[in-house]
Formats: C-alpha cells, sequence, structure tokens
C-alpha cells in the first residue's frame, strides 16, 4: 500500500526515536495497523491519520505519554488525550 510522502516522512522519524531494542517491533506493528487503518476506510493510500491511530493504539498504556511526546517532536499532529 502507497503512503502519504510527508507522513511517511514523520513515521520514519518517530520510529527513529524509538529505543534500538524496540525499533523493528515497532515499525512493523504500527506499520501494518496503519495500513489497516487506511483500508478500513476504503483507502489506497495511508494518511498521517491512520498513522497516529495506530501509534495510538499499538502503543502500551505505560508508554503513551511518551510515545504522544515523540510523535509531537517528529510533526504529528497528536490528540490531547
Amino acid at each position: 500500500m502507497d503512503w502519504e510522502r510527508g507522513g511517511r516522512a514523520k513515521f520514519d522519524k518517530m520510529i527513529s526515536m524509538i529505543p534500538f531494542f524496540q525499533r523493528k517491533m515497532a515499525e512493523k506493528l504500527a506499520g501494518k495497523k496503519a495500513e489497516e487503518n487506511a483500508s478500513a476506510r476504503g483507502a489506497a493510500l495511508v494518511e498521517e491519520r491512520d498513522i497516529v491511530a495506530a501509534f495510538i493504539s499499538e502503543t502500551p498504556a505505560p508508554f503513551q505519554k511518551s510515545m504522544r511526546d515523540a510523535a509531537r517532536g517528529a510533526g504529528f499532529d497528536m490528540p490531547a488525550i
């Protein structure tokens, strides 16, 4: 599935901020979920909203705050929840 150019760049930046030993798993899980989110919308392109929803749903509760802070640092518009 194709990704928005800007969204893919932000995703890659976000993944690079994750500790090395967790990076591959995070990339796999969040990337797959982002594509599932786009498919569920009937879209052929993964958009930023699909990526944000993926990071939110795939990040364990104890790490939500640090994930949201890092995502904002990567340029994502994260909900304030």
